[in-house]
C-alpha cells in the first residue's frame, strides 16, 4: 500500500527531528496592511516562515500548527481583535512550548487587542510571548495624510525593530488595559457596527458600478454574490471595508461617519494578494 503525506506534514516532521526553526505566521488582511507587515516580517527573519491567510482557515473545524513558533498579524477592529480571527485561533492547537508572538497593525490606538488575545491564549494554556502595535494609515476612521505618509514611512524600520525581537525569541510584557480604556473600548465595539461600519448601509452607485466583481473577489468572509451584474451583501460581514477600499471605480458607499472617506490600500499590496 502506497502513502502519501503532504508537503506541509514532511516540512514538520522534518523540524521536529532536526530541531530547526518553522515559523508559521497568521494573517486576515482587508486593505493590505496586514499583509505587507507579515510578508516584510517573514523576509526579514532568517528562517522557515510560512503565511496563512484568515481566509484560508477561517471555516476549519480545528487548526492543528505543529509549528515552533507561530504568528498573528491582524488588523484592529473597533478597538479589539477581529472577533472571526479571534474564533479561529481560539480553534488552534499548539505544539507545547510554542513561541506566540502578535502585531496589531493599528491606527494609532490598539485598543485591548493585546490583552484580549493573551488572555485567550490562557485558556488554552498557551502564553503570548511576544507583542507589538505598529500604527498604519487607518482604513475606517480617516487618517490625515501626513501622518499616513508618515507612517508608511516609518514602517519599514519599526518592523526591522520587531523582527530582532522575535528572532531571538525575546518576551515582552502584555501591557494591563486600563479602565477608562476598556470603557472606551467598550463604547466603540457597542456604537462602531452600528453608526460607523454598518452593512445594512452599503450600496453602489448604479451609474458607476461596472459588475466587475472585484469586491465579491476580495471579500475575505465570501460575504459579497454578484447578482445582475451587481454586488449583493450577505449576513456574514466581517466589517474590513475591502469592497469599498479596492472598488476601481469608487461605485461602492458605506454611509454614515464614512460616506466621505478616501480610499486606501497599502502601495506593497494587490487585489490579487488578497483574492
Amino acid at each position: 500500500m502506497t502513502l502519501y503525506y503532504s508537503t506541509d506534514l514532511i516540512l514538520k516532521a522534518y523540524y521536529f527531528q532536526q530541531g530547526g526553526k518553522h515559523m508559521k505566521i497568521y494573517y486576515p488582511s482587508a486593505t493590505g496592511n496586514s499583509l505587507a507587515t507579515a510578508r516584510r516580517l517573514a523576509r526579514e527573519l532568517d528562517e522557515d516562515v510560512t503565511l496563512e491567510s484568515f481566509r484560508s482557515i477561517r471555516l476549519l473545524p480545528e487548526i492543528e500548527t505543529g509549528d515552533t513558533a507561530v504568528g498573528f498579524v491582524f488588523p484592529v477592529y473597533f478597538a479589539d481583535v477581529p472577533r472571526e480571527f479571534l474564533a479561529c485561533i481560539q480553534r488552534m492547537k499548539f505544539r507545547r512550548n510554542t513561541y506566540l508572538f502578535a502585531i496589531a497593525t493599528c491606527n494609532g490606538v490598539p485598543g485591548t487587542t493585546l490583552r484580549t488575545l493573551s488572555d485567550a491564549l490562557e485558556t488554552k494554556g498557551a502564553r503570548l510571548s511576544a507583542a507589538f502595535s505598529l500604527d498604519m494609515p487607518g482604513n475606517a476612521l480617516i487618517t490625515p495624510q501626513a501622518a499616513s505618509d508618515k507612517r508608511l514611512n516609518e514602517f519599514p524600520g519599526r518592523l526591522s525593530q520587531i523582527a530582532r525581537t522575535i528572532a531571538r525569541r525575546g518576551q515582552t510584557s502584555i501591557p494591563r488595559t486600563p479602565v477608562w480604556e476598556s470603557l472606551r473600548s467598550a463604547a466603540v465595539r457597542a456604537i462602531g457596527p452600528r453608526f460607523v461600519v454598518n452593512p445594512q448601509k452599503f450600496h453602489t452607485v448604479e451609474t458607476a458600478c461596472i459588475g466587475c466583481g472585484l469586491c465579491a473577489r476580495v471579500c475575505p468572509a465570501s460575504n459579497i454574490i454578484i447578482s445582475n451584474n451587481r454586488p449583493r451583501w450577505g449576513s456574514n460581514c466581517i466589517h474590513c471595508l475591502a469592497c469599498f477600499h479596492w472598488c476601481p471605480k469608487q461605485a461602492i458607499h458605506i454611509g454614515g461617519l464614512l460616506t466621505d472617506r478616501p480610499r486606501y490600500h497599502h502601495p506593497e499590496v494587490s487585489p490579487s494578494d488578497l483574492c
